[in-house]
């Protein structure tokens, strides 16, 4: 009488079949890896892109509140735009706030002293446009910045565009 023998090992047929299995779940999983990081690096260009409003923002804030326009300091028609403003601090104190571009981010001065910058320095500033405006009544700023953020693959960009008028500017009737 045979005595059957035990089982040795897999047989060349079921190591393919579970080599192809694993490497459909390596595949897989890669693939649904690169996928979230893809997705995740435009999340973060975006976010970057929109967190550079907050300098526009902060630049119509500051031009409603000035007393006026320093002409001589502020450069109008240009894409490297320059803003100055006279204004006053908390202590009714004359001051002037200057809002220009350098190295690609927004920065401001106050008198000769360096604030920092307003965007981060992930995005680039390609365009500060200010543009003067005077009418007959009042005197505004209008301003068009152009923000850049990310890769080749996961590149954001966005123009924004504000206008404040100066509220010290109005002249009464």
């Amino acid at each position: 009488m045979k005595v059957p023998r035990p089982a040795q090992g897999f047989s060349l047929i079921e190591t393919l079949i579970y080599t192809g299995i694993l490497i459909f779940i390596v595949v897989v999983v890669g693939s649904t890896i690169l996928a979230f990081s893809r997705v995740y690096r435009s999340i973060i260009a975006e976010q970057h892109v929109e967190h550079a409003a907050d300098a526009l923002e902060r630049i119509l804030r500051e031009t409603r509140n000035a007393t006026s326009i320093d002409a001589s300091g502020s450069t109008f028609g240009n894409d490297t735009g320059v803003l100055s403003l006279n204004t006053k601090d908390e202590d009714g104190d004359a001051v002037t706030l200057q809002f220009f571009t350098d190295a690609g981010t927004i920065r401001m001065n106050e008198d000769t002293a360096d604030i920092g910058p307003l965007t981060a320095t992930s995005t680039n500033v390609t365009k500060l446009l200010v543009t003067s405006i005077t009418t007959a009544k009042s005197k505004a700023i209008r301003v068009e910045m152009t923000v850049e953020s990310g890769t080749s693959t996961h590149y954001r960009t966005k123009t924004y565009y504000g206008t404040a008028v100066l509220r010290g500017s109005y002249i009464s009737q």
